[in-house]
């Protein structure tokens, strides 16, 4: 008996029959978006650039970006210093400085001394890949038929004739003028009607094409890759640098490589209402340990949101004067807000207001009549750990194409002017959260040539291999195929995983 039960069924059944078989051979909606969210196509690129430079290095760099971070806590010298000390030790954290001393005299008693090798040359690899991307932007714009240009012609294009010539092709010799043109067939289409007068508006329609449409603001991803060079066409000199001096009052807590605890608990107001300590990224303490700070510098971080490196640097009790400049209004509020939170009295003592100063000035165009003694570089980059794991605000956004490709060059325009603002003598550490060699090496070339044409400025790269050594047992610093030529490179790992941090230490002689 057929009931309205059994109808109802029945008739559930074949719709989800007819909806499987609709949807058989087709991708859901919400892995469709997932495919093309920003931080998989971040994951796309990275795969096929970092694959190529790294090699098999790159699967275990991987791994260690797409898990959490690691960080290190930078003690707070104006709250309960000594009290958060043996709170994080009874956590099994360890002095940095500690660490650092031991693995020093491990590896002068049982450790060979180094051979000075020639860092790898990635120039082939990265040609090698910006031409493949060059290639697969042609055929993504041209039809598969064959007749693919090698290179694209932005500028101007040639005009296709077929549209002008004549269908048939006639024999004057046989035929009058007048018969000629009576069975020419002529395209009407480009005759200017009278009515329209001969205004210079109605005679441009009838030019022949010289760009291709929509074209005019488009940029091909293989000229990011074009900043990348090698050619010396200026003084360049590389020095080893092989002592590091690690500031007395500088309290930095880790914990070891494959260490069990591994987290540290939220920082806490002190007694002063300060926090008691900074949390983060290992690389950002080997930058400002990297500028050398001395007692009396005039220290200049140019890009200074939000602040970690320039607390830092405070908290050596070093600086005479550091001005934290930034460009962006919200993220020098971001700034004040972190110092107010780990400085004792700093919006109401005259100290601070006249040791720290904010700037809200273009980098590139940052301006001083003094001069600075130590700047820190830490540029806008790719940040590639945010963009393989978050797509809020992530470079690699349909709508911020443009500026990610262009990051180099404005990378590479801060840095020539720390080139210019920095004393001779005085020290410009340049680094990035990027794994990129076009972003790392190849804005620190970029730039020494810039500063050399554009100021007559030299300056030479320090090599910190050996006096980053002592690291080696907290994290891990870039070698082999990972090692860069001019600065230092720290990898993300499972066992450390900090960075991916680039640091490159550079001294003006001339």
């Amino acid at each position: 008996m057929l009931t309205i039960s059994n109808i109802c069924k029945s008739t559930s059944i074949r719709s989800y029959l007819l909806l499987q078989a609709r949807h058989k051979n087709k991708i859901h909606w919400a892995k469709l978006k997932k495919k093309n969210s920003p931080k998989y196509k971040a994951m796309n690129l990275f795969d096929d650039f970092y694959g190529s430079i790294f090699g098999n290095q790159w699967e275990s760099i991987k791994e260690g970006l797409l898990r959490r971070s690691k960080y290190a806590a930078v003690i707070n010298n104006y709250g309960d210093p000594e009290e958060t000390m043996e709170y994080l030790t009874n956590r099994g954290a360890h002095c940095l400085r500690n660490l650092i001393k031991v693995q020093k005299d491990f590896q002068n008693q049982y450790e060979p001394e180094p051979k000075q090798t020639e860092p790898p040359d990635h120039t082939n690899k990265l040609q090698a890949f910006a031409e493949k991307l060059h290639s697969d932007e042609i055929s993504n714009i041209y039809p598969q038929n064959g007749n693919m240009p090698e290179k694209l012609d932005y500028s101007e294009d040639k005009l296709d004739t077929d549209k002008v010539k004549v269908k048939e092709k006639i024999n004057v010799g046989s035929k009058t003028l007048d018969q000629s043109l009576a069975e020419a067939e002529i395209d009407t289409s480009r005759i200017i009607d009278p009515s329209l007068g001969l205004a210079s508006e109605a005679l441009y329609q009838f030019l022949p094409a010289t760009k291709l449409k929509g074209m005019d603001e488009w940029i091909p991803e293989s000229t990011h890759y074009s900043y990348y060079s090698t050619n010396t066409d200026f003084p360049l000199a590389i020095e080893p640098e092989s002592e590091l001096v690690y500031p007395e009052h500088l309290k930095v807590f880790t914990y070891e490589m494959h260490s069990d605890w591994d987290d540290f608990p939220e920082p806490k107001r002190c007694q002063t209402g300060v926090y008691n300590y900074y949390p983060l990224d290992c690389g950002s303490v080997l930058a400002v340990l990297a500028l050398g700070l001395q007692a009396g510098d005039r220290v200049l971080d140019l890009c200074s949101a939000p602040g970690g490196k320039a607390l830092i640097a405070l908290q050596t009790l070093l600086p005479d004067i550091i001005i934290c400049n930034d460009v962006s209004i919200s993220r020098s509020n971001r700034t004040k807000k972190i110092f107010k939170d780990y400085l004792f009295d700093f919006e109401t003592s005259n100290k601070w207001s006249e040791r720290v100063m904010f700037k809200r000035v273009d980098g590139r165009v940052f301006t001083d009549d003094y001069g600075f003694d130590k700047v820190l570089v830490d540029v806008p980059c790719t940040t590639d750990r945010h963009s393989v794991n978050v797509d809020e605000n992530n470079i690699f956004r349909p709508d911020r194409i443009k500026e990610r490709l262009k990051i180099p060059e404005m990378q590479s325009a801060l840095l020539t002017n720390a080139l210019r603002l920095v004393k001779v003598g005085g020290t410009v550490v340049y680094s990035t959260c990027s794994l990129s060699p076009v972003q790392n090496d190849g804005v620190v070339h970029l730039s020494l040539k810039h500063a050399f044409e554009s100021h007559g400025i030299v300056a030479t790269v320090k090599d910190m291999t050996s006096s980053f050594s002592g690291f080696s047992s907290t994290l891990k610093l870039g070698a082999g195929s990972a090692a860069p030529k001019y600065g230092q490179l720290v990898l993300p790992d499972v066992a450390a995983n900090f960075g991916p941090t680039y640091i490159a230490k550079l001294v003006r002689v001339k």
